[in-house]
């Protein structure tokens, strides 16, 4: 185990189940994620041991009910070919664009931009998880002008919040995080994924600008810029993020 993690006894219900790990955060709020075909409980800070349990329980009950439904699950793997041994394949965004990769042998790993062709440099030690991550930074560094510019025309259309600024990156836990500071991430798999999700997500993570949290006024002023964002939210849980291992 990694500092800051724990193993801890499964609740009743969920003995013979999936495997799980809790790792304690300094985060806010607790959350759960799937990864490696295991459950990874996020446990928030400040937390006295009842209080843990409780989420603990809580978390577990709510991942293993998606669990159920995995057979209606949908994982983001759109770099698969080239995963698997391919040198070459086209990768086509939810929007309809079409991007190159190549592969191509180098003395270290990286990538560059000619266009719609992305240059994956690979190296004798790059590992599958190194060229997963990359294709993901590849990927993100072609979209990031698009999805800021969809980010601050959203916000403008509806809460219009103050934004410092927004990144694309890829992560295998969450689809979007706003920062204190007023930083929108925006998860890169939602690129591959039908709009009204991203729009929905970039929505939610705008109306954390002014609710840090999961109230029922935050879930108000989601609602009053994205009137359907119930059904959305439930069409998100179809979707699966891969783990770059």
């Amino acid at each position: 185990m990694t500092p800051g993690q724990c193993r801890g006894k499964l609740p009743p219900m969920a003995k013979k189940r999936i495997p799980y790990r809790i790792e304690h955060t300094r985060n806010k709020h607790s959350r759960a994620v799937l990864l490696n075909d295991r459950i990874i409980i996020r446990l928030a800070r400040n937390l006295n041991t009842a209080q843990e349990r409780e989420h603990i329980t809580y978390l577990l009950r709510s991942m293993q009910r998606q669990l159920l439904r995995r057979g209606d699950w949908v994982t983001i793997k759109p770099f698969q070919h080239v995963l698997e041994g391919g040198f070459s394949q086209h990768v086509r965004l939810a929007t309809g664009k079409t991007y190159r990769i190549v592969l191509v042998p180098s003395n270290k790993s990286g990538f560059m931009q000619q266009g719609n062709t992305l240059h994956i440099f690979v190296s004798p030690r790059t590992v599958q998880s190194t060229l997963h991550r990359t294709l993901w930074k590849a990927i993100a560094h072609a979209e990031q002008t698009r999805i800021e510019r969809l980010v601050h025309a959203v916000n403008e259309q509806t809460l219009r919040m103050r934004i410092r600024s927004v990144r694309l990156r890829f992560t295998a836990s969450q689809w979007g995080s706003c920062s204190p500071r007023g930083i929108i991430a925006i998860n890169a798999a939602l690129l591959f994924m039908p709009q009204p999700l991203l729009r929905y997500i970039i929505v939610h993570e705008i109306a954390h600008r002014k609710h840090a949290n999961h109230s029922p006024a935050f879930w108000r002023l989601v609602e009053s810029a994205c009137p359907q964002y119930e059904r959305l939210r439930n069409e998100l849980r179809h979707f699966h993020l891969p783990s770059l291992s």
